[in-house]
């Protein structure tokens, strides 16, 4: 039986007049966005991550950054939707666009880091002009990737364009290469993580990327010649016609703005719902890049498959009806709540975020995000499909809903960033989607009654072609069904257990608020769910006093104001003040709980502080830390607290500073890397005055023993006037002096001591000058000898820090020798 599939009237093919090799064509087409998949989500990956250390790594950059990526998919996607590619040569256009996306990804990856630097004097004229300074960013970064994304977006549009395809079935060949192309992002955001960056870097890691844009075009090119060769007569007859674009988007144009609208939805509603994943997820899982890509890869993993099941659907002679759209919207309202309601309360008893395999981290965001992501997958080839019914033309279909898709999630992460998170949290923010998705079932079945109120059977073939009895049923029962379904959805939500939050909270902070005796050790006594992460504060008391507190970012440890961590923070000033006790002008990268922004305020001669976190939340915090002598740093009129990331911060100010410290979060942190590279010591020691001092944190007992070393090498490399001090412990501080540094009287020693400093001196254990040397651990002859054999850790191999734990008895055994006090004397 011949079976005629949906063309534009003037060319109409049929399965007898075309290549009998269709389907063989087909599983090529797929290999083909499988590879482009796979270096269109490395190129994604390297571009925001080179992107951030130019332009920022704030929320509001990194959403800019992204909204700048999406743009050029949806210009891509608009392209498609309002303009015709001669349909004669689509593969060798296709091709065209791979090596276009090869060769500006690669350039991009090579240039961004210039332009970074190239840039900073206009960052720095800037600075005082916030907003001109953020819309100028905007501008640069949806310029710089404006081109190559728009190639992307144009690639499976003008693909379906192939005449072989269009014997095909259109949402099964849809369907299909729509979920290659994802399952091949899948491959890249593995891939990329876990072996391309550490083997060659970010550099080439792109030129990998690249090449596999190479290899597709060369796949398609000669697809094209062959198919050249067996091109029948008549559609020859136009071979010589050029690329045009006439205007299709015309005042008798009419798509179906319903279905478009839930093209937008659907997008902007799982874009939103993956924010909302990974930010509850990171209760349970380490931050870290390889979690993130494994996160990443389960969502891709889930709209891949749920592509590939739609292609195949009519292979398995399922064929869904009109309403199976909204049945599908209903199912993914459901699972979304579903999923998080069963979800795991606890992990195993005294396990911590670290000590999670990856096996077992994708079980989680498998249990959590995989339906919704299947379930989205099979809908998108759905929608395209209805909509081709409507408009007759394929590239046409395919460019107009992924433009609405493409625009809806562009906005979703924002919306869920800014909006919802940090004003309802992530339990309300994850039942506000799964309403929506609901809502969009009714826009869904209103689309649909519209249709059958025209009459247009025409309309109704994407969906109609090939009815079985499945299909059948559907069409006969959908009532039914669809009532069936917003009851469990109406009764999940009245009887939707509402202290669910509270459990998966509490489990982040319990192994900070009971002993492994089942003791009571700490309380939380205030959280916060901002746009950055989810912050708990919690109090230990003493006699009824507070005795210390501790900040929780997620489900890690991230400062806290105990004995033990005040004196290696306070250390962080009082190492350079008393080195440099005329010191007017200070920096701190970076609050955590104030110890050492209030250390520094301590100084004889400070003038201003500058203090700069990324995190509006922990400056709201300051406010609830309380007990005896404490009061709030910021609140002291020399202090200045500025919401940005580090690095940029250190490009775009002008101001230079007499010391500098920075205690970012630990290295192993996803977007800590790129803090303890020999590049951002650079941009430090820029910021800093002749003879200026600096003091960072390199928390040796987080870290590997190379690993360590690696990060000693690259801060001696830009400072070789080093020298690394210690509390007590493997908390180490390494002390980088811009210039030869200036000697040091035994009488400005002790004058500190006699000060306001000096009682707090005395409270870390430190009561006299004397006991400074006790503190020394090694100078840069020394790191010279330990690290002769390390390279360094840079921005073009993040990966020489490993996302893997690290070797506790390995690291004592390397600190050991270095932490006997005699020998410092």
């Amino acid at each position: 039986m011949m079976v005629k599939a949906h063309l534009s009237p003037q060319c109409e093919v049929s399965e007898a007049t075309a290549p009998a090799s269709a389907p063989a064509r087909l599983a090529v087409f797929c290999a083909v966005l499988f590879l482009s998949g796979t270096a269109a989500l490395i190129f994604e990956t390297l571009w925001l991550r080179l992107s951030g250390l130019a332009f920022g790594n704030s929320v509001w950059a990194a959403a800019l950054i992204l909204s700048s990526f999406m743009a050029g998919l949806a210009l891509g996607n608009a392209l498609a939707a309002s303009s015709r590619i001669q349909r004669l040569r689509p593969l060798r256009f296709y091709a065209l666009l791979e090596v276009l996306v090869a060769f500006l990804g690669c350039t991009i990856v090579f240039a961004l880091p210039a332009l970074g630097a190239l840039l900073r004097p206009v960052w720095q004229i800037l600075w005082n002009y916030q907003p001109a300074l953020l819309g100028l960013r905007f501008v640069v970064s949806f310029l710089i990737l404006l081109v190559p994304t728009t190639a992307m977006g144009l690639t499976l549009p003008v693909l379906m364009e192939d005449p072989v395809l269009r014997p095909i079935n259109f949402d099964r060949a849809l369907g299909l290469l729509y979920g290659f192309n994802t399952l091949g992002a899948v491959a890249g955001a593995v891939l990329g993580e876990a072996w391309l960056i550490r083997a060659f870097g970010l550099r080439g890691t792109g030129l990998a990327a690249g090449l596999m844009n190479c290899v597709a075009a060369a796949i398609a090119l000669s697809v094209a010649r062959e198919e050249a060769a067996h091109r029948p007569a008549r559609w020859q007859s136009d071979s010589n016609h050029s690329l045009f674009f006439p205007l299709r988007l015309t005042a008798d144009y009419h798509p179906p703005w319903r279905l478009l609208f839930v093209s937008f939805g659907t997008g902007c509603m799982l874009l939103a719902l993956e924010v909302i994943w990974f930010r509850f997820l990171r209760l349970y899982v380490a931050s870290t890049p390889t979690a993130f890509a494994i996160m990443l890869a389960v969502v891709l993993a889930g709209i891949g498959l749920g592509g590939v099941l739609a292609g195949a659907a009519r292979c398995f002679a399922v064929r869904p009806g009109n309403h199976f759209l909204s049945v599908l919207l209903m199912l993914a309202a459901i699972v979304t709540l579903l999923s998080y309601i069963f979800f795991p309360g606890r992990l195993a008893s005294g396990e911590a975020v670290f000590d999670l395999e990856w096996w077992r981290i994708a079980a989680l965001c498998l249990a959590l995000m995989f339906p919704t992501a299947l379930l989205s997958g099979i809908m998108f080839p759905g929608i395209v499909a209805e909509v081709q019914a409507t408009v007759g033309d394929r590239m046409n279909s395919v460019g107009v809903t992924t433009l609405l898709n493409t625009t809806g999630a562009a906005i979703g992460p924002m919306v869920a960033s800014f909006a919802l998170l940090p004003s309802v949290g992530f339990q309300s923010s994850l039942i506000g989607c799964a309403v929506a998705y609901a809502c969009l079932s009714l826009v869904a079945d209103g689309a649909f009654s519209r249709k059958r109120g025209l009459g247009k059977t025409k309309e109704t073939k994407g969906w109609r072609s090939g009815i079985i009895p499945l299909a059948s049923f559907f069409a006969n029962k959908d009532a039914l069904v669809r009532l069936g379904l917003w009851a469990a959805l109406i009764a999940i939500l009245v009887t939707f257990p509402d202290e669910r939050a509270r459990v998966h909270l509490a489990h982040a902070a319990h192994p900070y608020e009971i002993t492994e005796q089942g003791e009571p050790l700490a309380r939380v006594v205030q959280t916060i769910e901002g746009s950055s992460g989810t912050y708990q504060l919690l109090r230990r008391d003493l006699f009824g006093q507070p005795y210390y507190y501790r900040l929780l970012t997620d489900a890690f440890s991230m400062s806290a104001t105990n004995p033990h961590n005040q004196r290696y923070m306070r250390l962080f000033a009082y190492l350079p003040l008393a080195l440099r006790p005329e010191s007017e002008e200070v920096l701190l990268l970076c609050y955590g709980c104030g110890v050492t922004a209030d250390a520094l305020l301590h100084g004889p001669n400070v003038k201003r502080m500058d203090v700069v976190d990324i995190s509006r939340e922990v400056f709201r915090l300051a406010d609830f830390y309380t007990g005896i002598n404490y009061s709030n740093p910021l609140r002291d009129s020399r202090a200045h607290p500025v919401i940005q990331d580090a690095r940029f911060f250190l490009q775009a100010t002008p101001r230079q500073y007499d010391i500098i410290t920075g205690e970012p979060p630990p290295p192993k942190i996803a977007g800590s890397v790129n803090l303890y590279t020999q590049e951002f010591f650079a941009l430090i020691r820029r910021r800093l005055k002749p003879g200026g001092i600096t003091t960072f944190w390199l928390p040796v007992g987080q870290l590997k023993v190379q690993e360590a070393k690696a990060i000693l090498r690259a801060f001696h490399k830009v400072f070789p006037n080093t020298v690394v001090w210690a509390s007590a412990d493997q908390e180490w501080i390494m002390m980088g002096i811009n210039g030869a540094g200036v000697p040091v009287r035994e009488s400005e020693l002790r004058g500190l001591w006699n000060k306001a400093m000096g009682e707090d001196l005395r409270q870390i254990g430190v009561e006299v000058p004397q006991q400074l040397p006790a503190l020394f651990v090694m100078d840069g002859a020394e790191i010279d000898r330990i690290s002769r054999d390390v390279a360094p850790l840079m921005d073009n191999y993040p990966k020489r820090l490993t996302d893997q734990g690290w070797d506790e008895e390995a690291s004592l055994e390397f600190t050991s020798p270095y932490m006997e006090a005699l020998p410092a004397f």
